[in-house]
């Protein structure tokens, strides 16, 4: 008769093989892990040791957050310049590569400059501004404005002539071109003006558009010589826009008043300036 072992309940068995399994693969796995069952220092003491082995200077050299270059220092303008030079206009582009200055008094009769031009053997056009220009004298900057009334007498050019713009009429009564002082000039064209407005409009080539004042083909001489083109537009004098002949009749006094012209047009798209005294 074979004797019965009395059995183990069998959650204490299951229990018990589970804790067995549990140490065996803890060890195993600290082992895999090259854990040789010595106590280890903490990680946290190992890390300024590893960092100092990082070597930074190629990170630095990549400037991955930029370079702390100053800016070049802005050269200051000196001033109105002396030399001689006539600013007659400007022709204001976006973008400002294609902006002119129509100057006078340099190396020959007056043209148009761009930006980097050279004007005379020390003097080059460094920018363009819609009321002067900048301009490099020997690496100096200094400005050339547009003439204003009162700034004393202009300099000696063989540029625009506006004196006799309107050309003469056979009528008996039609004012003369007898003298060419400022305010002579100014009462020939109020009296051109008030006499016949349409007849004045005929004789310089312009018509009325809804844009303003179009030059045309039959263009005066002094409207050509002043550097108006057929086709092109005029907009606005001295700021305000034109096209209505019997306002712009009004506003003559006032524009001449202010002793400049400074008239806005559109040429082939583009809207050029010019100023005249």
């Amino acid at each position: 008769m074979i004797a019965r072992i009395p059995s183990l309940p069998i959650w204490a068995f299951a229990a018990m093989t589970m804790v067995t399994l549990g140490q065996s693969a803890g060890q195993v796995f600290w082992r895999l892990n090259g854990d040789t069952g010595q106590i280890r220092a903490p990680a946290a003491n190992l890390l300024p040791a590893e960092a100092a082995r990082i070597d930074l200077a190629p990170i630095l050299a990549f400037l991955p957050f930029g370079s702390s270059v100053a800016p070049p220092a802005v050269q200051q303008v000196a001033g109105e310049t002396s030399l001689g030079l006539l600013l007659l206009g400007v022709t204001i582009s976006v973008p400002a590569v294609g902006s002119r200055a129509i100057i006078s008094g340099g190396d020959g009769p007056p043209r148009g400059y761009f930006v980097g031009e050279i004007i005379t053997a020390s003097v080059s056009l460094s920018a363009i501004e819609p009321d002067h220009v900048v301009l490099n004298v020997d690496g100096r900057l200094e400005t050339l404005s547009f003439v204003k009334r009162g700034a004393g007498a202009a300099p000696a050019r063989s540029g625009p002539d506006l004196r006799n713009l309107i050309p003469a009429t056979g009528q008996t009564n039609a004012p003369t071109a007898a003298s060419n002082d400022p305010d002579a000039v100014i009462a020939r064209y109020r009296a051109a003006i008030e006499l016949d407005a349409q007849g004045v409009m005929n004789r310089l080539g312009l018509e009325i558009t809804d844009q303003g004042y179009r030059i045309t083909e039959a263009a005066s001489a002094g409207v050509r010589q002043a550097g108006f083109k057929a086709g092109d537009v005029v907009t606005t004098v001295n700021g305000q826009k034109v096209g209505d002949m019997a306002a712009d009749q009004r506003y003559f006094d006032d524009v001449a008043a202010s002793g400049r012209a400074r008239v806005e047009l559109l040429r082939d798209g583009q809207t050029i300036v010019m100023s005249f005294p």
